[in-house]
């Protein structure tokens, strides 16, 4: 049981995501965050290319399809990461981790404008829950999980990442999850590109750093979203979107024993009514499903 559990693709994308926000609060202590994104980003695709060739894995997106994917990944790789790294550089790798796992409350929100999606009176209670629990945590206290005006800017990455879910999950039904992940840190790298001053010296990186740079890489961006991008292609925004409430927990215990970031009592609390307020949303965004009109499967190959 155990071991088909540790098999599943939304457990392991828990798991492999964990450890980003505490890996990002290392590796910018020497690297800028407008330096970390391509750098992050660039590695990702470099070890999915290798792994592409390797594999003799075939491309599937076609010219066509490419200035609205690409368009697509940019926000939710560039825009939304690029917001993240700026928005840590002074707030701790827990209330970072808290807000960011708000994004599903904006695709809620989002969808309910765009979408036309009918929204019960559950549904807007888990709303305005969601959203008193990030105004908890990003006002709470002055300790190391307290307010930040950065806050705001993983709030608005939280907001690009509500987005990004949306337009992105129509494309799953054309192009795989991984090649997804690969184009997404491909592009996202190179279009962030630009804003970095390549002022990074080697010499001065603590092993840490390049232990939490690999970790960064290799777990939380190359295993971490592909096990996502797997379970949303599988299931809807709101359900795959929901996902993200297990991650604070992780990511709070994580920050405390490895970077000794103690939450303070109003971030523990705002982040425990946010991420409650998440997951009322996501059972709502699964009745909504489970209610609609049948949709073919999408297969990842």
């Amino acid at each position: 049981m155990k071991a088909a559990l540790l098999r599943r693709p939304d457990v392991l994308m828990v798991i492999t995501s964990a450890p980003a926000y505490v890996a990002t609060a290392e590796v910018i202590k020497v690297v800028s965050p407008l330096n970390l994104t391509p750098l992050r980003f660039l590695l990702s695709a470099l070890v999915l290319g290798s792994y592409f060739l390797i594999t003799k894995r075939r491309i599937v997106l076609r010219p066509p399809n490419a200035p609205r994917v690409f368009g697509i990944v940019i926000l939710g790789y560039g825009v939304y990461v690029t917001l993240l790294n700026l928005g840590q550089s002074t707030v701790s790798a827990g209330t970072t981790s808290m807000l960011v796992n708000t994004a599903p409350v904006f695709a809620f929100i989002l969808a309910r404008v765009f979408l036309k999606e009918r929204t019960s009176r559950v549904g807007l209670i888990g709303l305005a829950t969601a959203v008193l629990g990030t105004v908890i945590v990003t006002l709470s206290g002055s300790t190391a999980l307290g307010f930040d005006r950065n806050a705001l800017l993983i709030v608005a990455a939280a907001l690009a990442l509500g987005i990004f879910l949306i337009l992105q999950q129509p494309v799953f039904a054309a192009i795989p999850p991984v090649e997804l992940v690969f184009w997404g840190c491909l592009v996202g790298g190179l279009a962030t590109l630009p804003f970095a001053d390549f002022n990074i010296h080697l010499e001065t990186w603590a092993p840490s750093t390049h232990v939490a740079l690999a970790v960064l890489v290799i777990f939380s961006t190359v295993l971490a979203c592909t096990y996502w991008n797997i379970s949303l292609a599988a299931t809807s925004v709101a359900t795959g979107g929901s996902l993200l409430f297990a991650i604070p927990v992780f990511s709070v215990v994580l920050g405390w024993l490895l970077l000794g970031q103690v939450p303070s009592t109003g971030a523990i609390l705002g982040g425990a009514i946010a991420l409650g307020g998440v997951a009322i949303l996501g059972r709502q965004g699964t009745v909504n499903r489970a209610n609609a009109p049948h949709e073919p499967d999408v297969k990842c190959t």
